[in-house]
């Protein structure tokens, strides 16, 4: 029983055992919707005519019927290598913890699966970024091949220029970073005295008005955006910088961020600085604002990333190139190629290529930042 006992709890303790179970219980969940699809298509195979062709029996089977064979064959080979897993892991596991020059041998192959595995999820996630850069370096005739190349054959650096002649991308670029820039230095001001108050004020149905403000977090902007565009339409703010900016100076989830920052912050700092004199903006700006600088800086970056991306509503509310921001605009460089709709994608790459490297520059520059703001923010 001990030594049973301890074999167990080597295999818990392995780092593996959590990660297979949890890939079993998956398999589970998948061999059940097989199960299901089966049943069904039993179910359905019973109401077959013979004047019934292919077609006709596809359609009359549902979602889990059609897909019980992808089920079946993905519940089986994630089962296969999860018994497969703890079978190892069950005979392996007494035979590496016996020598310590093994245990350092399994660490360094564990450390290598890690980078392994690090790098191809990677890979998957940059790879469109990467479609995208050696697309806006290929011909028209390149792109249009019935066999795509993951490399240009030819460099054609042509596309860069004519994007920049054929849609006012310079247009593009100023309005996005003036409603960006206000978008910003509003929703972090507001922020900052909104999650103030909720974490370090007193007044009256704090926690009650506290929940409400979380709660616009789970209203889309799908849901509100037909009364502000109604709003912004009577105000004459269509194809204005009040009607982009106006919409977005509050954000509920960075007043959440930082409240629970602010929490973070023992209130003898904030008495400490009435003593000296400093008033309750003072003290904001003075000391809680230092304290809390990865914080604050996050909530920039994030927010200046937000809107330099956003494209919703500013599509909603422009409808020409005067107030045009970047993620718009790059849907409509398509438009200033007229006759070519199927043969100027190499333009739109190299106008996307433009509108995000600004984007990819500040992450690359500030990703210490944003980690070490998040971090901070959710260990309250």
């Amino acid at each position: 029983m001990t030594q049973k006992t301890g074999t167990l709890h080597r295999m818990r303790t392995s780092g593996w055992f959590d990660i297979l179970i949890a890939v079993l219980v998956l398999a589970l969940v998948i061999g059940t919707a097989a199960l299901i699809g089966q049943i069904s298509y039993l179910v359905a195979a019973k109401g077959y005519t013979e004047d019934m062709g292919q077609y006709e029996r596809t359609q009359a089977l549902n979602w889990f019927a059609r897909s019980r064979s992808s089920f079946g064959v993905i519940a089986g080979i994630l089962g296969l290598f999860s018994l497969i897993g703890l079978l190892l892991l069950w005979k392996v596991s007494p035979f590496i913890h016996a020598d310590i020059r093994r245990q350092l041998f399994m660490r360094k192959v564990r450390k290598w699966a890690q980078i392994i595995c690090a790098t191809i999820v990677a890979a998957i996630m940059l790879f469109p970024i990467y479609w995208m850069l050696i697309s806006s370096f290929k011909s028209t005739d390149e792109l249009l091949l019935p066999t795509p190349t993951l490399w240009p054959e030819t460099w054609d650096f042509s596309s860069y220029p004519n994007v920049l002649k054929r849609a006012p991308i310079g247009l593009y670029f100023y309005n996005t970073m003036v409603s960006t820039f206000f978008i910003m230095v509003f929703q972090l001001s507001i922020g900052i005295l909104a999650a103030y108050g909720f974490s370090k004020g007193e007044f009256k149905h704090k926690n009650t008005l506290f929940i409400i403000v979380l709660g616009a977090l789970m209203v889309p902007i799908q849901v509100t955006f037909v009364p502000i565009y109604v709003l912004c339409a009577k105000l004459s703010w269509i194809n204005t910088f009040a009607g982009l900016i106006v919409p977005n100076l509050v954000s509920a989830y960075f007043i959440f961020m930082l409240r629970q920052t602010f929490m973070s912050v023992d209130n003898s700092y904030l008495e400490a600085g009435k003593i000296d004199g400093m008033g309750r903006i003072g003290t904001i700006v003075y000391v809680l604002c230092p304290m809390c600088a990865p914080t604050l800086i996050t909530v920039t970056i994030i927010t200046f990333i937000n809107g330099w991306n956003s494209y919703f509503w500013p599509k909603m509310v422009t409808t020409g190139n005067a107030r045009r921001t970047l993620a718009v605009g790059i849907q409509y460089i398509r438009q200033t190629f007229a006759g070519l709709e199927v043969s100027n994608y190499n333009e739109i790459m190299a106008g996307a290529v433009l509108a995000i490297l600004p984007i990819v520059f500040l992450f690359l520059i500030l990703q210490k930042y944003i980690m070490t703001g998040l971090s901070k923010a959710s260990m309250k």
